[in-house]
Order: structure tokens, then C-alpha cells, then sequence
């Protein structure tokens, strides 16, 4: 199944056969939701200002705190499993702010949370593409290590093939840095999401740069994509784009 961000009519969702997407906290509290709440097939937890590697107890706790209520409301709609940035911020403008050891403890919490209500948490991989932050889980072997380190049944992976790219980015080849976007494939039975987007590798542009294009208008390998395809999940297309590249990104995807 393909979901999208809800931002096209319900009419168009409908001929489309999609579903959309519902962020906790910037999407549910739009005025116009009650229309996309029958579409709704994923769960986006929230994470803007929140840091589960935070040294600063109260803000750790916060983020803590504002997760599980996130997961109450999200248990409103249809899913067995939601979408869960890592939110493990080691450093910001080169202070200090967060640890590893924190961010995983933080993770369990919630993890161990959300099992009380049936719910999977599918960590997301995460872009590479601030100066000035540095996050855990950008790259893939730091991914697949939080995932081994959290160790709880109820926890997969959201693999953001645009988030992957700004990981491959950091590699100087061309070459090198296309080989490295499948090492983000290599446990593809730990993937439990996707967040399906376009990116450009060839001359770089991805480098520091989370570019969310649609599938088809950049330049990652059509086996790739097809390798995404494949995957046995749901699978969003996370772009605000008009209707017209929807289709388009669709046409692509049918097609490979």
C-alpha cells in the first residue's frame, strides 16, 4: 500500500488508491483532518525539540512524556505500528547536549510503552544535513547498531531512502557512494516502513541536503528502487508536491 502526505482532496486519494500519513501534533490539528481520517494507514510519531539522548533530565523526560501521548492518540487510527524518529542529538553548534547510552535507554522507554498498547515502533534512519547538529543514525551501521542495542521485540525500522542519500552523499566517489546506499538494504527483514523519495548522488547534490524528491526525478538506481518496491510494507511517499508529479512518481513506480 502507498500513502501520502495529506495535503491532494479526498477525491484524489480515492481514484489513486491512497492513503495518507498522520504526524501526530502538525497534521492531526489542521483544520480540514476530519476529511483525511478515513485514509489514515500510518502513524508519524512527533519529534521537532525533542531529544532522547538529552543530558538535561527534563528535557529527556519531556520527549519521553511527549511521545507516549503521541502513541495514546495515534492508537485512534488502524495501525499495528508507527514511525519514530530516533531523536538522539549527541550535539548542537559543537556543545555537548546528548549521549548514546541515554538515547538508547530512551528508545526502551518508549518502546516498552508502546508494547503496552500492541504498537510497533519502527525507528527512522536519519538525514545527515545540519551543520551545525550532529544526531545518531544517519548512517546505516549506526542504524542497524540502535537497532541491535534497543533489542525489543516490538521495534523495526523506517528506512527514508532521501535520509539514506544525504549517508551516501558523504562518500567522495560516485561509485562509492551508490554502493553505500544498499548497505541501508542490508536487513530488509528488520524494515517495517518506508519512506520512499528520489535524491541525486551522481554529481553530489545530496550531500547535507534531505532532498525528497519524487521517485523517478533523481538519480538513485532503478534497482534500488525496485528493491524498495519489493520490500512487503507500507510505504509513503513523503513529498507536498501537486497532483501532477504524484501521478508521475506513481507512473514511475508502476512501471519498474
Amino acid at each position: 500500500m502507498l500513502l501520502i502526505c495529506p495535503v491532494h482532496t479526498p477525491k484524489f486519494l480515492t481514484e489513486q488508491h491512497l492513503g495518507v500519513e498522520a504526524h501526530i501534533g502538525r497534521y492531526d490539528v489542521l483544520p480540514n483532518w476530519e476529511q483525511y481520517v478515513p485514509f489514515v494507514y500510518g502513524v508519524h510519531l512527533p519529534y521537532a525539540n525533542l531529544n532522547l539522548a538529552a543530558l538535561d533530565d527534563a528535557w529527556r523526560q519531556r520527549s519521553i512524556e511527549t511521545l507516549k501521548t503521541a502513541i495514546d492518540t495515534g492508537c485512534c487510527y488502524p495501525v499495528d505500528r508507527m514511525v519514530m524518529h530516533l531523536m538522539g542529538i549527541e550535539a548542537l553548534h559543537g556543545e555537548v547536549v546528548g549521549n548514546y547510552e541515554r538515547m538508547i535507554e530512551g528508545i526502551r522507554a518508549v518502546a516498552d510503552y508502546a508494547a503496552t498498547k500492541k504498537i510497533i515502533l519502527c525507528l527512522e534512519n536519519q538525514a545527515l544535513h545540519m551543520a551545525h547538529r550532529k544526531a545518531y543514525g544517519s548512517m546505516a551501521e549506526e542504524w542497524f547498531q540502535i537497532y541491535t542495542d534497543v533489542c525489543r521485540d516490538n521495534v523495526m525500522l523506517t528506512l527514508d531512502t532521501s535520509h539514506a542519500a544525504t549517508g551516501a552523499a558523504t562518500k567522495e566517489s560516485a561509485q562509492e557512494r551508490f554502493a553505500y546506499l544498499y548497505e541501508y538494504l542490508k536487513h530488509p527483514e528488520w524494515i517495517g516502513r518506508v519512506h520512499w523519495s528520489d535524491a541525486k548522488l551522481t554529481n553530489r547534490e545530496a550531500f547535507m541536503c534531505d532532498m525528497h524528491l519524487i521517485p523517478g526525478e533523481g538519480d538513485l538506481p532503478l534497482d534500488f528502487h525496485r528493491a524498495i518496491k519489493r520490500l512487503d510494507v507500507i510505504k509513503t511517499l513523503e513529498q507536498k508536491r501537486p497532483e501532477a508529479d504524484v501521478l508521475r512518481g506513481l507512473a514511475f513506480i508502476e512501471a519498474i
